[in-house]
């Protein structure tokens, strides 16, 4: 079997030039009108220690030049190309479903704008290999490439009291995994099912995570492992869609998995609509109480014309 009888019917996939083996770990970078930090996130997985990962890149329905630019990109073993952005969990499981196909054990969800670290997957394997409960391992995450600057230990906490999710900066207690890089084991998942795709973005790795740990498996850090991420530079492309998106999702997460999911969307909002009636910005403020009333949902971006 070669790599084009692997490639999945979801999106038109391209194989690259490769003929590596496939490794028993797939990367999966999704892509969305950010080709140039893809091609440098795929530059900085080609100087990874230890064997070479599968390297599958999910085009998301790109408006721009990426899915050109991406074809012609060194280092993608597998190039899945959606018509539509299917939002960040949906264009992963096109990635895990092609990393299943390929034989793969482990597949490592890695943000396109990131720069990992020489061992940085070599640390998670390590980590995820020491006990067959862990289901996903997370990476440490860095503002800088010296890696002295630490944006998250790999993930945090959700309160079910104020409605909102923190990021921890030093060790101790999660519930929770960053997206940001995440390996996880595909048993795990084949045993609780992939990102649920209604989370167009924002919270579908708490909810992958907390669905993880429902089920008995268990989350863990590597602390050897350190990721430099630019923070969130596709995101910021969305424009005012982010409170849509971000305030859609929390209300699907609380109604999933909040004991007394009144609480946390209720003080979600009245969190988020002070700081922006503090700011000034009271069309925002309108805006999250839409989306509380359901009245504002988020739509996915309209299919490719061309």
């Amino acid at each position: 079997m070669n790599r084009q009888d692997l490639l999945q019917p979801a999106g038109r996939s391209t194989p690259s030039l490769s003929t590596s083996a496939v490794s028993e770990v797939a990367v999966i970078l999704v892509n969305w009108c950010g080709a140039d930090d893809t091609i440098a996130c795929l530059a900085a997985i080609a100087q990874l220690h230890g064997p070479a990962p599968y390297v599958i890149v999910v085009e998301n329905g790109s408006p721009d030049q990426s899915p050109a630019r991406l074809r012609a990109a060194p280092g993608i073993d597998a190039l899945i190309e959606s018509q539509q952005n299917l939002g960040f969990g949906a264009g992963c499981n096109l990635g895990i479903a092609q990393a299943r196909a390929a034989g793969c054990k482990y597949v490592w969800l890695l943000n396109n704008d990131t720069t990992p670290m020489p061992d940085a997957l070599a640390a998670l394997l390590d980590g995820i290999g020491a006990d067959p409960r862990i289901g996903a391992i997370g990476s440490l995450i860095f503002r800088d490439v010296a890696c002295t600057e630490l944006l998250c230990w790999g993930g945090g906490k959700v309160s079910f009291l104020t409605g909102q999710p923190r990021q921890r900066r030093t060790p101790g207690e999660i519930n929770f995994l960053t997206g940001t890089s995440m390996l996880l084991r595909l048993d795990a998942l084949a045993a609780i099912g992939d990102f649920d795709p209604r989370f167009f973005l924002y919270w579908e790795d708490t909810d992958l995570c907390f669905r993880l740990r429902e089920a008995g498996w268990r989350l863990a850090i590597a602390e050897a492992s350190h990721i430099r991420h630019a923070v969130s530079a596709s995101t910021r492309k969305l424009g005012p869609d982010l409170t849509r998106y971000f305030n859609n999702s929390a209300l699907m997460f609380f109604a999933r998995h909040a004991p007394l999911p009144i609480v946390p969307i209720l003080a979600n909002f009245f969190y988020r609509s002070a700081g922006q009636a503090k700011a000034g910005n009271f069309r925002e403020v309108l805006r999250l109480l839409l989306v509380l009333l359901g009245i504002d949902k988020a739509e996915p971006p309209a299919k490719k014309t061309g």
